[in-house]
């Protein structure tokens, strides 16, 4: 199984997978595909450090500095190519893949075909990501 999704989304990918209120084996391939995407946030976080660590200002340890307000700061003259770079790795298309059972892949799609919560704001943006993600390849009948 592989699916794909813009970094961007990986922030709230775990604790909207989470959210949601699943039994039998429908909790289990969320828990199966949880185990994939978390390689795919913990990848995500390193990246999003790393470039912190290049444009914020750092502690004596090397770590970004926090402000008040638990921001980072960016070094003088350096945040407009700051954010066009962090722009470029929220839009970067993480991969989530990896073996899981056969029947994974459509129960995933059946857990978002059947979800009927209200959402908005940034949920809505992931669940509409994770459906075109999960129906790629998907022919009008719902079969692969």
């Amino acid at each position: 199984m592989k699916i794909k999704l813009q970094n961007k989304y990986l922030p709230t990918l775990i604790p909207f997978l989470n959210g949601l209120k699943l039994r039998g084996e429908k909790s289990r391939a969320r828990s199966k595909f949880l185990a994939l995407a978390s390689g795919a946030c913990l990848s995500f976080h390193e990246s999003e450090l790393a470039l912190l660590q290049e444009y914020a200002v750092l502690d004596n340890d090397g770590n970004p500095l926090t402000d008040k307000d638990c921001g980072f700061t960016i070094r003088d003259g350096f945040m407009k190519e700051y954010l066009s770079e962090r722009e470029k790795l929220f839009n970067e298309i993480a991969e989530i893949e990896g073996g899981t059972y056969t029947s994974h892949l459509e129960l995933m799609r059946e857990i978002l075909a059947d979800y009927d919560e209200v959402l908005d704001g940034e949920n809505a943006a992931l669940y509409d990501a994770l459906w075109d993600s999960f129906m790629e390849g998907v022919n009008f009948d719902g079969k692969s």
